[in-house]
């Protein structure tokens, strides 16, 4: 464990932000996977948590059981640190190693507050990715169902990103249907969420099944083409 971890670990948070102001780094990790973030998120330090945020600790960092500071957060029945992970980003449907979410951990600790915090969560990106895509295409695109949950991923956390997924295509498929993969841009502000489709996009490739998708329209990428399910898609 680094210094940093220790402090984390033990909600020394004078400590930890002379460590920090010293040019420590907070995203250092463990053979295991656990960061300074982790440690203080399982050990229910709410201030160390927010003092970890603000110095850019990355929050969707998985153990090697696939578990994440939002699913500490949820084990322990803490909405004030799962609110403030999720407000930076935290991705709420990645899957530990026994594909369990977040919202199943939350539900888990019968904590309700914690639980509904999540669902309200999840429900106002839904409904701000279709709002979005509705108001970007008007009444040329109508849409169907989903192939899977939304995910987030924070930019700052690494360029390349990936989600596996299995899908069912239904058999009597609508003539002129097809799947598409939209990509959105979005900022966390509290409660709000405000993304886009148009515009600059940092997302260079997507590859499907080890196969190179071609975007839909070539001038300023929004969303791409898929061709083949299930899959595993690589951003």
């Amino acid at each position: 464990m680094t210094l940093v971890m220790l402090a984390a670990a033990g909600g020394q948070d004078d400590l930890l932000r002379l460590l920090i102001t010293k040019g420590a780094k907070v995203n250092g990790r463990q053979k295991n996977g656990t960061t300074a973030l982790i440690h203080a998120a399982e050990k229910n330090f709410l201030t160390t948590v927010a003092i970890l945020l603000e110095a850019g600790a990355f929050v969707n960092v998985q153990q090697s059981n696939g578990e994440t500071a939002l699913m500490k957060a949820c084990k322990r029945g803490n909405s004030d640190i799962a609110r403030l992970v999720i407000e930076c980003g935290a991705d709420c449907n990645i899957l530990s190693k026994h594909q369990n979410s977040a919202l199943y951990f939350a539900k888990q600790c019968n904590n309700v507050l914690v639980y509904d915090l999540l669902k309200s969560h999840l429900e106002t990106l839904s409904r701000v990715a279709e709002e979005t895509i509705r108001d970007y295409f008007e009444s040329r695109l109508a849409l169907l169902e989903p192939v899977f949950p939304i995910a987030c991923h924070r930019l700052c956390e690494g360029p390349d990103f990936s989600t596996d997924f299995n899908y069912k295509l239904p058999q009597n498929i609508p003539e002129g249907s097809g799947i598409l993969l939209f990509i959105f841009h979005a900022n966390f502000l509290g409660k709000e969420v405000i993304a886009r489709l148009c515009g600059p996009c940092s997302v260079q490739a997507v590859v499907l099944n080890d196969k190179f998708q071609l975007p839909v329209f070539l001038v300023r990428v929004v969303f791409m083409w898929w061709g083949q399910v299930p899959g595993r898609v690589l951003l």
